[in-house]
């Protein structure tokens, strides 16, 4: 990555924004909470809802089911134009007008009783969730590490997914407390005096528009900026992604995982009932999944910093073939904590390495829009998963098993075979603080 040194120093913005210690980890922090605002309208916000909107509002649960199911294939289409517009325009933008648009649908919600306007708001929500406070974390952390790029999304994701669940959990409680509409409101409040002042007084897309460089450190033969830098991001569009195996054997392989994973999980308590377990014991199963989720992310992303792992994606498939026979055989491990946990892992080995590995290997001027793509993919084949489970299920959980056996056998085969994009050379970073100077490694 190049920068020239602006002419425009003098109006650099003074105050907490300031140059003076690595802003990178205050936006970290403030992605994590963005990230933590996308769980009204990711799977546990809507199994929070989906109760609490049949019984007090004017909804069936289908209705439930099939915004759900049209966010999903809504949000395919709309991933990449929102990932482009992000690279153009800016994320604190886009981020600043879905949260007002969050905070207007949650009001529509709880004040206008016409089912049709209600059933747009609450799609509104589930697309701004799942699409654009989803993205928008993980862009802007993209754009301010380099080097540490994989341990910072490591860290978003493992926290975030932490508050994610949290914020889902203390919105359960509000609305059995007090009702859906009253818990429509408070989130409504919640995103004007919480996430919107943190996106309008906090966020900063790059690090250049308060003179600083990603990770914090001058790149060799510049010296300390005291104003801000013009950033000349490098990278891959969308169509160059996509144009090399490695990108398709990542995308498909995170796709058969969400299906797979996705459709357990929407039928989690009926088989534990069919097994001999209860719907309690399914429910609390969310938690260790959670868990192995998290943990799983935070280490593979961090890993990709220094490691190529090119035996991710077959230990991957072989891990998502297992993992679908121990659900149906939960006799095996005879310890539901066990499976949860081992259940998180499997997808967050894979979404771990490639949320890092995409970024490092294409760059960052098109981030947005590779994003966006990958999780277009994803988010598509997750939709059929509940109806692949229901389909097959009911015949032969083997046939199930075998049918994720014979799509993972190729994915991982192809990996093995394509060429993964190389390693080039990056300028190295002098050292600051007493510590060494870092050499190349960075792959582009």
């Amino acid at each position: 990555m190049n920068f020239s040194q602006s002419a425009r120093g003098s109006s650099l913005r003074r105050g907490v924004r300031s140059p003076g210690g690595f802003y990178g980890w205050w936006v970290l922090a403030m992605a994590v909470v963005i990230f933590a605002w996308t769980s009204i309208g990711q799977t546990q916000g809507f199994s929070v809802l989906l109760l609490p909107l049949t019984e007090q509002m004017d909804f069936t649960s289908r209705d439930v089911s099939l915004i759900f199911f049209v966010g999903a294939f809504g949000g395919a289409f709309l991933m990449p134009v929102v990932g482009r517009l992000m690279d153009a325009r800016g994320t604190r933008h886009m981020l600043i007008a879905s949260t007002i648009a969050y905070a207007l649908a949650f009001c529509v919600l709880a004040l206008i009783a016409n089912k049709l306007v209600a059933i747009l708001a609450l799609l509104a929500v589930r697309l701004i969730g799942s699409i654009v406070l989803n993205l928008g974390a993980t862009v802007l952390v993209s754009l301010w590490f380099t080097r540490r790029r994989g341990l910072a999304l490591g860290v978003l994701m493992g926290s975030g997914s932490a508050l994610l669940s949290l914020l889902a959990y203390s919105l359960s409680v509000q609305i059995e407390r007090f009702g859906i509409v009253t818990g429509f409101l408070v989130l409504a409040v919640l995103a004007c005096v919480v996430l919107l002042p943190v996106l309008i007084w906090g966020v900063v897309d790059h690090p250049g528009e308060i003179g600083q460089y990603p990770d914090g450190e001058v790149p060799a033969g510049e010296h300390e900026p005291e104003g801000p830098v013009r950033e000349e991001l490098t990278g891959a569009t969308a169509r160059e992604a996509y144009r090399t195996g490695f990108a398709w054997v990542i995308t498909c392989g995170a796709g058969l995982i969400a299906l797979a994973t996705t459709g357990y999980l929407f039928h989690q308590a009926f088989i534990f009932i069919e097994q001999g377990d209860s719907a309690v014991d399914a429910a609390r199963n969310l938690l260790p999944q959670m868990i192995g989720n998290g943990v799983c992310i935070f280490i593979f992303s961090s890993l990709v910093d220094r490691h190529r792992m090119r035996w991710i994606v077959p230990v991957a498939m072989a891990q998502v073939v297992f993992t679908m026979w121990l659900g149906f055989h939960l006799d095996v491990m005879n310890s539901l904590w066990l499976f949860g946990i081992f259940f998180g892992m499997t997808s967050g080995v894979f979404f771990g390495y490639a949320q890092a590995a995409l970024p490092k290997y294409f760059g960052t001027k098109h981030v947005g829009e590779i994003r966006g793509m990958f999780g277009a993919i994803t988010m598509a084949t997750a939709a059929f998963g509940p109806i692949v489970f229901e389909v097959f299920q009911e015949n032969s959980a083997t046939v199930l098993i075998l049918i994720t056996a014979g799509a993972a056998v190729p994915i991982a085969i192809a990996s093995i075979v394509i060429r993964w994009p190389k390693e080039s050379y990056m300028p190295p970073v002098l050292g600051t603080s007493g510590l060494p100077a870092v050499g190349c490694g960075e792959i582009a």
